[in-house]
C-alpha cells in the first residue's frame, strides 16, 4: 500500500485499517505489510496541519502495532524519515539506508536501461514479447529505434557525469533517450544525442539542488502536465510574508532559461526544416 491512500479514507480508514489488521493475524503464513511512501500516512501527530481522522488513524495503528507480532512484518519506505511520528520510530526495529547509486552501479544501472528501452527485440522470443506489449504495432507501424556507436566507454562516460544522481532520474533519463531517438526521422540513438539529453537532465538535477527537499519530494511525484501546472500557480501564488532569495530566483530563472535552450535545440534536431 502507499501511505497517501490513507488520508481521502477520511472517518473510514480506522475501520479499513483494523480489518486490514484482522485479515492479517488470520493468515496462517503470516503476511509482510509494505507502506511506500510511509511520511505521507505516519507523520508526526504535532503537527498542526493534520485532521483529526489521520490523528485517529495513526493512533489506531501504532495500537494495533505496538506489541510483537508473529504474522505480521511492516515494512516501512520513506524519504523523509525525519517527518516520521516519533512513536513509529519506537516501533523500527532495522534501519536501513539506501544511498545514491555509485558511480559502478550507476553504470551497471545505465546498461540495463539500455537493453530494456533501447534495444530492439532480436530473438524470436524478444519479438513475439514486444507484440505482446504492443498489438496496435502490427497496423501502427510503431517504430523501434536502434543504437549505434554507444559503446562501453560512452555509458562509462555518463556514469561518471551523472555523479549524485538517483536511479529514478536515470530511469527517466534513458527514457528520454528512447523518446529523442524516437521521434527523429531516422530513429537512431547517437552518443551525440544521448549527451545532448545529459546536458539537460544535469542542468535539471542543478535546479532541484535549489529547491526545498519538500518541493523535491512533491515533484518527484508528479508528471510533466502536473509539474507545469504546479509551476505556474507557485509563480500566481503571492507570499508576502516569505520573500524568496533574490540570488536563489535569479540561479532558478538562469537554469531553467539553459534548460529551455536545451528543449530548442532537441526540437531542431527532430524537425530542422521548420526552425
Amino acid at each position: 500500500m502507499v501511505g497517501s491512500d490513507i488520508a481521502p479514507m477520511g472517518p473510514l480508514a480506522v475501520r479499513e485499517l483494523n480489518k486490514l489488521f484482522d485479515w492479517a493475524d488470520k493468515q496462517k503464513n503470516g503476511i509482510i505489510l509494505f507502506i511506500d511512501e510511509a511520511d505521507a500516512f505516519l507523520r508526526n501527530r504535532k503537527s498542526g496541519e493534520m485532521s483529526e481522522y489521520m490523528r485517529h488513524t495513526i493512533n489506531s495503528f501504532l495500537y494495533r502495532t505496538g506489541s510483537p507480532s508473529d504474522n505480521v512484518i511492516i515494512v516501512l519506505a520513506t524519504n523523509a524519515p525525519e517527518q516520521l511520528d516519533e512513536a513509529v520510530h519506537d516501533r523500527i526495529d532495522e534501519i536501513i539506508g539506501f544511498g545514491l547509486p555509485s558511480v559502478n552501479e550507476r553504470k551497471t544501472m545505465l546498461f540495463h536501461y539500455l537493453v530494456k528501452y533501447c534495444q530492439p527485440p532480436r530473438t524470436t522470443g524478444e519479438k513475439l514479447s514486444f507484440l505482446y506489449r504492443h498489438p496496435r504495432s502490427l497496423y501502427t507501424g510503431k517504430k523501434l529505434i536502434r543504437m549505434e556507436g554507444v559503446s562501453t566507454e560512452v555509458v562509462q562516460d555518463v556514469a561518471n557525469q551523472t555523479e549524485g544522481f538517483s536511479g529514478r532520474e536515470l530511469t527517466k533519463m534513458v527514457i528520454a533517450w528512447h523518446d529523442a531517438a524516437f521521434t527523429l526521422p531516422e530513429p537512431v540513438l547517437t552518443p551525440e544525442l544521448m549527451f545532448k539529453v545529459l546536458k539537460k537532465f544535469k542542468l535539471q538535477h542543478e535546479l532541484k539542488r535549489t529547491w526545498s527537499k519538500e518541493d523535491v519530494a512533491l515533484m518527484e511525484k508528479m508528471d510533466e502536465t502536473e509539474l507545469a501546472k504546479f509551476m505556474q500557480q507557485q509563480h500566481q501564488t503571492v507570499e508576502p510574508q516569505k520573500e524568496r532569495d533574490p540570488d536563489a530566483v535569479r540561479r532558478q530563472e538562469e537554469m531553467m532559461g539553459k534548460i529551455n535552450a536545451e528543449r530548442m535545440e532537441m526540437k531542431a534536431m527532430r524537425d530542422p526544416q521548420k526552425l
